[in-house]
């Protein structure tokens, strides 16, 4: 996905897309349903949907992971410890967002890690965030209140997912795809 719906992310992830990064928004579908992460006031971040739906984001690509060997009980059990170690309240735009939660769900279905295309965009900033260090102190606005601007001014893209989950339909098949 491209991150929000706004026609200018879409062609600049045209553009750095070249380039070999973009600012995305990552699922992961499996057994016929969406799961990803988003800032969630209350309860796991974790939220499921319909998948290529995901609410304020473009659709852009998937790409198959190949397929996982857990049966759809056990990608049950995984999503319950997952729902406990990615509280909605730990979301972070740069170290903690959807793409590094796909990131961990994919090495739990067993299929290995996403693209590091699909993540690089944020662990770029996170690097500059944090070698910026003592310069942003002295700036009039501080590089990580830029940071939050910046963040902020995405996120609105997107909305807050309180939704609850639908139940899941084993009858499709179990290969995971990063959205």
């Amino acid at each position: 996905y491209d991150l929000g719906n706004q026609l200018e992310l879409q062609a600049l992830n045209d553009v750095i897309g070249k380039l070999g990064t973009g600012a995305f928004h990552c699922g992961v579908e499996v057994f016929g349903h969406e799961f990803s992460f988003d800032w969630s006031s209350k309860g796991s971040g974790i939220f499921m949907c319909p998948p290529k739906k995901s609410e304020g984001h473009h659709y852009r690509t998937s790409i198959d992971m190949g397929p996982t060997d857990l049966t759809a009980a056990q990608i049950d059990d995984l999503c319950r410890t997952l729902r406990r170690q990615w509280p909605g309240r730990s979301y972070d735009l740069l170290n903690r967002n959807c793409c590094t939660f796909c990131d961990e769900f994919c090495i739990g279905l067993g299929v290995g890690r996403i693209p590091p295309w699909t993540r690089n965009l944020a662990g770029a900033a996170s690097s500059l965030k944090d070698a910026y260090g003592n310069v942003a102190a002295a700036a009039p606005q501080t590089f990580s209140e830029a940071l939050v601007a910046v963040g902020d001014s995405i996120m609105s893209c997107g909305s807050t997912r309180d939704k609850p989950a639908a139940a899941r339909n084993t009858a499709n098949m179990g290969i995971p795809r990063m959205m």
